[in-house]
């Protein structure tokens, strides 16, 4: 896929979306990234690091619930 046509696909789903806070996030990440070459990543001791890329590779439907599971917990606990 060449730039102009990645550039192309960005735009249209940045103008399908009309939630200000998606918008404002891309925002802030797109500048952030334009603005900043620092490595994230650098940031992050040798532990961290680890337990980070340690918890990006553990399976997607590890310690989740579903959203009525946990709406169901959040209301018992609001009860007490």
């Amino acid at each position: 896929m060449s730039i102009q046509q990645i550039q192309q696909q960005l735009i249209d789903q940045i103008i399908a979306v009309k939630d200000k806070d998606i918008l404002r996030m891309l925002g802030e990440e797109l500048s952030y990234s334009l603005e900043s070459k620092d490595d994230l990543a650098g940031l992050l001791d040798e532990a961290d690091l680890e337990e980070l890329i340690t918890l990006a590779n553990e399976p997607i439907d590890t310690n989740t619930m579903s959203l009525t599971e946990f709406n169901s917990i959040m209301d018992k606990w609001r009860m007490k």
